[in-house]
């Protein structure tokens, strides 16, 4: 493990939300500085796929659902339908 240190300047009310953070979490500033720089990192990365998600369905065509609101109940009761058929129909014949 790399045991450099790099020693930061902050602004003193900066300084004491992080002792205060730290203080909650009973840990020190370091591990409140770690602990928010993975949230950040897992932040970004769910970002980036969320991205690379709406980017696929725009790609393929979006969702397609109706710009009215009836059009929309009108696709869901389609689709319950069609699952219903898929799904459960044979039971009933």
């Amino acid at each position: 493990m790399n045991n450099k240190t790099v020693s930061i300047q902050l602004p003193t009310h900066l300084f004491d939300q992080l002792q205060e953070l730290a203080e909650q979490n009973q840990s020190n500033p370091v591990d409140v500085l770690t602990q928010l720089l993975n949230t950040a990192y897992q932040r970004r990365a769910w970002l980036q796929e969320l991205t690379a998600l709406r980017e696929q369905i725009q790609r393929e065509g979006g969702l397609q659902v109706g710009l009215t609101k009836e059009e929309v109940i009108q696709r869901l009761r389609q689709t319950r339908q069609d699952i219903f058929e898929a799904e459960y129909a044979h039971l009933y014949r």
